[in-house]
């Protein structure tokens, strides 16, 4: 067993209490060897610097590493022949183990970064700081006047008006920068929140019958029941009739699919201004239209991962990094290429907390992740870890 594992493993050991006297001496020979494997271990066993790394850790999809810890140890037969209450103690073992021999290159990372140069820690820790995104957007009236907003009238139907006292609006444009969110609540009830870099364009009052907005950007609907007006959300060439729900749709200017899910009630979509006939989705379906040909298909989500962003979580299944990079630059607002476009195509499991450090998020992908980013102020650079 390679020396990195074995230490994790017999730290795991030693912090849930099941370590020998003969794997103590083991560990405390190692510790002993240099004043870095002592420092290594202090920060392994501290309590504070653990939760951090494991928020950090998040972000991987430990089924691999389980794995392969499996493997290493060579415990997949013995582990399948041992009775289920023993197995459950070898199973926290190697979860326990995998997680530390990730957190254990990040802390050897840091060991080897005291001793750097401020000149060579520069290359990794840019002096701009990239912060998360938060409640604000703009308001633009049907005469061209510009309103700022923030969480002091997010969601206030009351406020806006106030602030548009006055005003012969017919339409109000509603829009979040790179870095912002925001939600508001339309005159009939319905609450939109709008994800960054997002636009809604909606009438102060619905008049006639039916109720119609347009949408680019993210944003996540939760439509008040009317049946004699119906509620239409155009984005994209792509048209949704909503019969009282609450779904999602992801439609930036910027990609060529619009992804609309369902997350309960009945909706249906078709082109705007098309012949086809309307396509209906049930919660939990996603439709994916492709602004192209018009054509779409549909295929079964799980809603919580769609929605994370709602929950104030970044949850990533089977993306590439190519599209985890354009979600996390709109929300942390930088701008970002990649050194090597194979690495773009990279397909990571996870979640990042969306309210978290983005210097966080910088040390995860590069200590764990094989990728190396580099911020050069407001500009991240991605490259392979392994060329470096």
């Amino acid at each position: 067993m390679e020396e990195q594992n074995l230490i994790s493993w017999l730290i795991c050991k030693q912090m849930i209490g099941t370590i020998t006297e003969e794997e103590l001496q083991v560990l405390d020979e190692w510790r002993k060897q240099s004043e870095y494997n002592e420092a290594a271990y202090q920060r392994l066993r501290d309590t504070d610097r653990q939760t951090l790394e494991y928020r950090r850790s998040k972000l991987i999809n430990y089924q691999r590493p389980l794995e392969d810890m499996k493997r290493r140890l060579g415990l997949e037969e013995s582990v399948a022949e041992k009775p289920r209450a023993h197995s459950a103690v070898v199973y926290k073992l190697i979860s326990v183990a995998a997680v530390l021999l990730l957190i254990f290159g990040a802390t050897y990372y840091f060991r080897q970064s005291d001793v750097k140069s401020e000149k060579e820690q520069t290359t990794v820790v840019a002096k701009t700081e990239i912060l998360p995104g938060r409640t604000q957007a703009v308001l633009t009236l049907d005469n061209g006047k510009q309103v700022e907003l923030g969480a002091d009238v997010q969601s206030n139907t009351k406020a806006i008006a106030e602030i548009t006292d006055g005003e012969a609006i017919a339409f109000n444009n509603l829009k979040t920068p790179r870095g912002g969110e925001f939600k508001v609540t339309l005159e009939d009830g319905t609450e939109v929140w709008l994800n960054a870099d997002s636009r809604l364009r909606y009438p102060e009052t619905f008049e006639g019958g039916e109720r119609r907005v347009e949408v680019s950007g993210e944003a996540y609907f939760k439509v008040a029941k009317n049946a004699e007006k119906p509620f239409y959300v155009v984005s994209g060439g792509q048209e949704v009739r909503v019969y009282g729900t609450e779904f999602n749709v992801h439609a930036y200017d910027d990609e060529p699919t619009i992804f609309t899910t369902l997350v309960e009630g009945s909706i249906s979509l078709r082109p705007v201004g098309g012949n086809k006939s309307e396509l209906m989705l049930t919660p939990g379906k996603q439709a994916l239209f492709n602004k192209g040909d018009a054509s779409a298909t549909v295929r079964k989500v799980d809603t919580e991962v769609v929605t994370s962003w709602l929950n104030g979580i970044f949850v990533f299944e089977d993306q590439s990094l190519e599209q985890i990079m354009r979600t996390l630059s709109r929300w942390y607002d930088f701008e970002y290429e990649f050194a090597d476009q194979q690495v773009a195509s990279t397909v990571f499991m996870g979640s990042i907390p969306r309210y978290g450090s983005f210097g966080e998020v910088v040390e995860i992908f590069q200590k764990l992740g094989g990728v190396r980013l580099h911020q050069r102020g407001r500009k991240v650079v991605i490259s392979s870890s392994q060329k470096h």
